[in-house]
């Protein structure tokens, strides 16, 4: 399974003209056959433009709302979305979890409705403290994604994500360093095998990635694990350099 790069821009740059010249440097020097294993996801309010100048990338949004329409103030819907070009969504960062109330329950209806509009889906999940042991991990992950349905000839599965994201591992965090690979591959390892539980064969679709502190210097020990299938990347992806040594990683362990 090829290794996928995403980069989350979050609340970064400050303009638009920042956030195409970020987007300008890294489309002008990655390689062509790269594409296919990179999403970008920056604010809302420069996704258009940016999928219009670089429709070679995959872009996605850092979060939705799961209805179509409505009395939802300050909310952004998936058709709004596909309207502009956008394939990818991200679903229950930590940050979306901790800062503005996300439940389990939230995130499973957000994924459930990217699903049924055929977007291409990241959930977010982790544990708060590293003591926090295995069986956090999982029940936030199982009630994440309960009730995909597996429909012939095509499993939705197939366009599902799963970042795990150890929230003390995240570099904005005071003192945050990268989980050791070791551990994370054993985790997503548990993962894997909760997916296969609920879904049988049809989980191995599924592509599992590591997020937490991820750099040019560290991503290389992550993704030569036999469970994780690619990197979410937060500051990282802020500068072009070190987003393009880490995509460029994936051409040697993929």
């Amino acid at each position: 399974m090829t290794k996928l790069i995403v980069g989350n821009w979050k609340l970064n740059p400050a303009t638009l003209n920042e956030a195409v010249a970020l987007a300008s440097a890294v489309s002008v020097s990655v390689k062509s056959e790269l594409y296919e294993q990179m999403v970008l996801l920056p604010p809302f309010v420069f996704l258009e433009e940016l999928a219009k100048k670089f429709r070679q990338i995959q872009w996605g949004a850092q979060d939705f709302f799961w209805e179509d329409k409505g009395a939802y103030t300050g909310e952004i819907s998936l058709g709004m979305l596909k309207d502009i070009g956008v394939g990818w969504v991200l679903v229950g960062h930590s940050e979306r979890r901790r800062m503005f109330g996300e439940t389990d329950e939230t995130v499973n209806k957000k994924v459930l409705a990217a699903l049924s509009q055929d977007f291409k889906v990241i959930v977010a999940v982790g544990e708060l403290q590293r003591d926090d042991g295995e069986e956090v991990i999982i029940s936030s992950f199982k009630k994440s994604i309960s009730g995909i349905k597996l429909q012939a000839p095509s499993s939705k599965l197939q366009d599902l994500i799963v970042a795990y994201e150890p929230v003390w591992a995240i570099s904005t965090n005071p003192g945050a360093v990268a989980d050791d690979p070791a551990r994370s591959n054993g985790i997503i390892g548990q993962l894997k095998l909760a997916a296969y539980e609920m879904f049988g064969d049809e989980s191995k679709s599924i592509r599992f990635l590591y997020g937490g502190s991820v750099n040019a210097a560290n991503a290389a020990g992550s993704l030569a694990q036999p469970n994780i299938d690619g990197a979410l990347v937060g500051g990282a992806s802020l500068n072009s350099d070190e987003f393009l040594r880490i995509i460029n990683t994936t051409a040697s362990v993929s």
